[in-house]
């Protein structure tokens, strides 16, 4: 008995792993695909289908899951000629440089050669903003939380630069910069903070921006379809950008800004940015290769500052909340004719990277979003669950339709206008003749022209903190229009004035200039 009880003893663990090998293998193979792997034509399919709908020329999607790249596709085309976009096409990443830099900054606290509670002056000595004090108080950390008090206008990209002193050139001109809150306290997306940030990686490592990147992160993730400089990627086929004039793209060649490349111009491809989320994901490691230590990729994805903003946080270059109702960390950026996301996603281990040669500022401003909404879509469907529909365009067509109304209306005033002194002209008799009731009907038109030319010419741009020029780059098509429509304004309001004193001291003269108009 005793023997047989020793058998038994013996032979247990191999009857328990029998029988837990034959529980997994007869388990339905339905459920061992939905554990393993999502459906990627689905993905596809959806993704196909949205960019349909929104009109998007070219695109393309990474994902990775753990420390393995799962799926790569390309969509669309890459320019009006048509190459077919592929998962190694660079584009332009905007704000997803953020996280670049954000690493390239821990990579040098890891080294000892930066502290983050230290001022920036210690590493920029000539660093200033409008305000001395405050100078002296912003920290890296503030930087990099974006709490420093700088305002989302004052980062907002300045004309092209292109020469080597450009990003210096960029930082020290924010020492005319007031600061919207103070130091430390409050969350304001900037990309003057990042812009600073790039500028103290040049100074402590003692090399350009570009040649840092490129040897401490582009290097080592052997990102080799990612560059620093459009002059060095253009031979790589990168994509063409886009932007929308009133919903239908055109390919535009904007102007590239290296004093912005520490927030928003580097360039990469979908595949490489695959490397440098498996790196996210994997406390810093990517094959045999290590661009951080754990502790330094747990601080970045820190939710260290409330957003405001639907339960999202920010770390240092991740913002960290809901995807459509997934837990997630995310970052978007766009120039005015690239688009990109990056989302990774804790449980489960997934990222996801989408890259986009296409742009809507009205989508950002009227709160749609619908470019992001397609990372999002892919997100749901890989933790199992369904995307939501597609917001209604409807929030873009009142963005366009009340400026045009207002454009309608001049021109509708213009003409009646023309027609009232016409008739002055041919009776005299219906001509105003007290001094105040002639000062209302040639002032009132006057005044509306001018203000409506001063809303657009100096309003807009005052509003949005950019110059005119740049406000037109963002939204082309209606833009170009405003803007005419403030120099037609002021023209009319000269030809309304010497208009209407020739009509109203009796002389020829509106028949000499009307004929003319």
């Amino acid at each position: 008995m005793n023997e047989t009880r020793s058998l038994f003893v013996k032979t247990l663990p191999l009857f328990t792993l029998l029988i837990v090998a034959i529980a997994w293998l007869a388990r339905p193979a339905s459920a061992a695909r939905s554990q393993t792997s999502p459906d990627f034509t689905a993905v596809d399919a959806y993704v196909e289908a949205e960019m349909k709908k929104l009109r998007v020329p070219g695109l393309a999607l990474a994902i990775v899951q753990d420390d393995q790249i799962v799926h790569l596709q390309g969509f669309g085309v890459v320019s009006p000629s048509g190459p077919p976009v592929t998962a190694q096409t660079p584009f332009i990443i905007g704000s997803l440089s953020k996280n670049f830099t954000a690493l390239a900054v821990m990579q040098l606290v890891e080294a000892g050669k930066v502290d983050l509670d230290a001022p920036v002056q210690r590493y920029l000595p000539w660093f200033r903003v409008a305000d001395m004090e405050a100078s002296a108080s912003i920290t890296v950390r503030h930087l990099l939380n974006q709490t420093s008090g700088f305002s989302t206008k004052a980062g907002r990209d300045q004309p092209s630069d292109l020469s080597a002193g450009a990003l210096e050139q960029r930082v020290r001109s924010f020492r005319t910069a007031q600061l919207t809150q103070p130091v430390g306290t409050t969350y304001q997306y900037s990309g003057a903070n990042y812009a600073t940030l790039g500028m103290i990686v040049q100074a402590v490592s003692g090399q350009p921006y570009e040649t840092y990147v490129q040897q401490q992160i582009y290097a080592p993730l052997e990102m080799t379809n990612s560059f620093t400089s459009q002059s060095d990627a253009q031979p790589h086929g990168t994509a063409t950008g886009y932007r929308y004039w009133f919903g239908l793209p055109f390919a535009a060649d904007l102007p590239y800004n290296r004093a912005s490349l520490p927030q928003g111009y580097l360039i990469s491809s979908a595949e490489d940015m695959s490397h440098y989320l498996i790196a996210q994901l994997n406390a810093g490691r990517y094959a045999n290769a290590s661009v951080l230590l754990p502790a330094g990729i747990a601080a970045m994805q820190q939710p260290d500052v409330d957003t405001g903003d639907s339960e999202t946080f920010y770390g240092f270059g991740w913002k960290v909340g809901p995807t459509n109702g997934v837990p997630t960390l995310w970052h978007d950026g766009s120039v005015f004719n690239f688009h990109a996301n990056m989302v990774l996603i804790p449980d489960g281990r997934w990222g996801i990277v989408i890259l986009k040669n296409a742009y809507s500022l009205p989508d950002e401003i009227t709160g749609l979003n619908r470019l992001s909404g397609i990372a999002a879509g892919v997100t749901n469907l890989l933790v199992g669950q369904q995307p939501p529909a597609t917001p209604s365009a409807a929030g873009l067509f009142i963005f366009y339709a009340i400026p045009l109304l207002f454009v309608a209306l001049q021109v509708i005033g213009m003409v009646r206008s023309s027609k009232t002194l016409r008739l002055w002209q041919a009776y005299p008799e219906r001509q105003p003749r007290r001094w105040l009731s002639r000062l209302g009907r040639i002032g009132l038109p006057l005044g509306l022209n001018l203000l409506w030319a001063l809303l657009i010419l100096f309003g807009l741009p005052r509003s949005f903190g950019v110059p005119l020029p740049m406000l037109i780059a963002g939204i082309p098509d209606l833009g170009l229009v405003l803007a005419a429509s403030a120099v037609i304004a002021l023209v009319w309001s000269v030809l309304w004035i010497v208009l209407a004193f020739f009509t109203l001291r009796g002389t020829s003269a509106f028949h000499l200039v009307g004929e003319h108009v």
